[in-house]
């Protein structure tokens, strides 16, 4: 297999950043990935909401098949999930609002 020649490589660096750069500037200074659609944003939160609260019933269970305290460990461990799922789900709000509102993520913004 040949080498490209370094002077061809470089030109063709040098012409998709320059495309890259005129795309940017078309399109704003809001990144790519800021533009979520809904259902995403509700998979995303439905995903984080659902697997704090099945760790917390996994854990729960485990607590209490090797202590026997029937149905304690279950209980306690489940609301704690449910409290990570709520923290979890209004940290993946703040995030994607964050990222959609460039005005607020600035240096100036704290």
């Amino acid at each position: 297999m040949e080498d490209p020649d370094p002077d061809t490589l470089a030109q063709r660096i040098a012409a998709a950043k320059a495309k890259q750069q005129a795309g940017e500037s078309t399109t704003g200074n809001a990144p790519a990935d800021a533009a979520v659609s809904a259902g995403a944003m509700a998979l995303r939160y439905g995903a984080e909401f659902g697997a704090s609260v099945f760790v917390g019933i996994i854990i729960g269970l485990v607590i209490d098949n090797f202590f026997r305290t029937d149905p304690w460990g279950l209980l306690i461990m489940m609301g704690f999930g449910l409290a990570a799922g709520v923290l979890g789900v209004i940290r993946a709000y703040r995030e994607l609002t964050d990222a959609s509102n460039p005005a607020n993520s600035g240096p100036e913004a704290g």
